[in-house]
């Protein structure tokens, strides 16, 4: 499934191309060694963007730490992705649009409107309301019958032990209640009235904010509320509020990505309710007696081919080659579960023009020819499912969005523009571990990675940013925290790409390691509490239900990823400051799709 992390432990190796964090500094305790970044600003007021499990430890991180904090979430629950409606999200845009608008395209107040301002919407005809609400909230990408990608231990935060009669499997609805009950532990939950959560509130903007000196001062958020108000009616609210700091905790499966196959275009835009997103499949039932092909051999591809193949007469998966992708084991672990009904084919070359009298909406597809890249042409198919991931977008941030920029090119330093946060939508960049916004570090980021455990990794996450932000934890200096992101690009290859963000479990371990040392090593300097690693026992468990969830898979290992030696992990002290300006020869553009 493509909801969870894939924590696929001591299933990949060490061999790989390395994604360097700095583990070490050369001697932390000691003042003089390293300059640190001075905020501009104090940090007190801070708002989160997201309710889901991310967003919600690191409420719990901020508001135990003192902080003033706002928690806004688009849904009208809290659990992220893990809200399951039977309500499908709209339509996926083919071809992709824009990041800046791949999430959601931002809805604004009309100019110079004094805020707060709202907009009434009365006798709406059904379908219309329904589509305004579909797109404030966004459903979320599961399907009824989705169960976790790991067992329970692997999925828990640590103040919220699971019950002992709980599955080692989970289920959608279990995971759901999960992190409701979190919510409701610390008295956030939608209907607990808390003045410090917005729900059915969407974040459209966020600015810098400047004092009366014409001096940066924090950020402005712009937030539009969706109020259902009648059967038939409903109204939008607009507001602002001002904040210290941000937390980005929106998530990774809300931009859907779909392939870009010649031909494919033509085809979505005759029949769009016959070619869809894994993000709009709910249930096996409506695809009974149909051929369908599903185009992805990941996680989500695998599990939805093999959930409908009981129904439909025919499944065919399509999957590209993945030999060379940091991807290949969770791949190869999800297609050796495929049902041996379900015919697995080679990579889309070209979906043939559709002949032009297609057009009545009750017409099929079936006619239409696709080929593969071997000449293999397959045709008879009466829907498509796209399970091609997602892609990251930030449309309250388009200040820093360029999708001018390729994969092997940064923004000119002389141009006096902030290196952005995301190109082409298959990276977030300019980050500085994954977590603070080199350019702003008053912007933070939460389970931003793929190959982590997030419910696990967000408590750290969460830690490290609350600590500094509070001065119980210093950042480098702004040039030595890009001297470390160019190196790390350099050591990915030399160009930003798909698998940037990929960390899996031995650099998650890896770096997991780090956050608690240096973090407990600066509190003593600095004051605030020590922490805790995490606990090393789910690794045994996770080794045994790997083995009994894939039984047709070969497992590599059973070492733990917290006991494994990580080569490559460290900061180069005798690299030259340097910081990538132009375009980087010699490397090939990687490509985009996670699928």
């Amino acid at each position: 499934m493509h909801l969870t992390v894939f924590f696929i432990l001591l299933l990949l190796t060490t061999g790989s191309a390395s994604l360097q964090y700095p583990l070490r500094y050369e001697d932390p305790f000691v003042e003089d060694k390293r300059e640190t970044y001075q905020y501009k600003w104090p940090i007190h007021r801070v708002a989160i963007i997201g309710a889901g499990a991310g967003g919600l430890v690191a409420y719990r991180e901020f508001a135990r730490m003192g902080y003033q904090v706002r928690v806004f979430e688009r849904d009208s629950v809290p659990g992220g992705n893990w809200h399951y409606t039977d309500e499908v999200p709209l339509n996926a845009p083919v071809p992709n649009l824009d990041p800046i608008e791949a999430d959601f395209r931002p809805h604004l107040p009309p100019e110079n409107v004094d805020f707060p301002y709202e907009q009434n919407f009365v006798r709406i005809q059904p379908g219309v309301m329904e589509e305004a609400r579909r797109e404030h909230r966004a459903p979320k990408p599961i399907w009824h019958s989705l169960t976790s990608t790991a067992p329970k231990q692997n999925q828990e935060l640590r103040e919220l032990p699971w019950p002992d009669h709980t599955p080692l499997t989970l289920t959608q609805n279990h995971l759901q209640r999960y992190v409701r009950t979190f919510a409701s532990l610390h008295e956030i939950n939608s209907n607990d009235n808390s003045p410090n959560t917005s729900y059915n509130t969407r974040v459209e903007r966020v600015d810098k904010l400047y004092d009366a000196a014409g001096k940066e001062a924090g950020w402005t958020l712009t937030l539009r509320k969706f109020i259902e108000t009648g059967p038939d009616s409903y109204k939008i609210q607009w507001w602002t509020e001002e904040f210290d700091a941000i937390v980005v905790a929106s998530g990774r499966f809300s931009a859907p990505n779909l392939p870009r196959i010649p031909g494919l275009t033509q085809w979505a835009q005759l029949f769009p309710h016959l070619i869809t997103h894994s993000r709009q499949y709910r249930r096996p039932e409506e695809f009974t007696n149909q051929t369908v092909l599903v185009v992805g051999g990941s996680v989500s591809g695998t599990e939805i081919a093999e959930d409908i193949s009981g129904k439909a007469k025919k499944v065919v998966l399509s999957v590209r080659p993945h030999e060379h992708s940091v991807f290949r084991e969770t791949r190869n672990m999800y297609l050796s579960r495929v049902p041996q009904n379900v015919s697995i084919v080679s990579e889309i070359k070209f979906f043939h023009p559709l002949p032009i009298q297609l057009t009545d909406k009750n017409s099929k597809i079936q006619t239409g020819e696709v080929e593969l890249i071997n000449g293999t042409l397959l045709r008879g198919f009466d829907k498509i499912i796209f399970a091609t991931g997602f892609r990251y977008a930030f449309p309250f941030l388009p200040q820093y969005h360029d999708a001018s920029l390729l994969p092997n090119e940064t923004v000119p330093s002389a141009s006096g523009r902030p290196q952005p946060l995301i190109t082409d939508g298959s990276h977030i960049r300019s980050l500085h571990l994954d977590l603070f916004y080199i350019e702003e570090p008053t912007i933070g980021f939460i389970n931003m990675n793929l190959g982590i455990e997030s419910f696990m990794y967000s408590e750290f996450a969460a830690s490290a940013i609350a600590k500094v932000w509070r001065g119980e934890a210093k950042l480098p200096s702004s040039t030595k925290m890009w001297e470390l992101h160019w190196q790390r690009v350099r050591d990915a290859g030399g160009t930003y790409g798909g698998q940037f963000m990929y960390l899996g479990s031995a650099k998650e371990a890896a770096l997991v390691r780090y956050i608690i040392g240096w973090l407990n090593e600066d509190a003593v300097k600095y004051g605030g509490h020590q922490i805790d690693g995490p606990s090393e026992n789910r690794h045994q468990v996770f080794m045994v239900w790997v083995i009994a969830r894939f039984p047709d898979y070969n497992v590599k290992s059973n070492q733990s990823a917290f006991s494994l030696g990580i080569k490559g992990f460290g900061m180069n002290d005798s690299e030259e400051r340097q910081r990538l300006v132009e375009p980087w020869p010699g490397f090939a553009v990687a490509g985009m799709d996670d699928w």
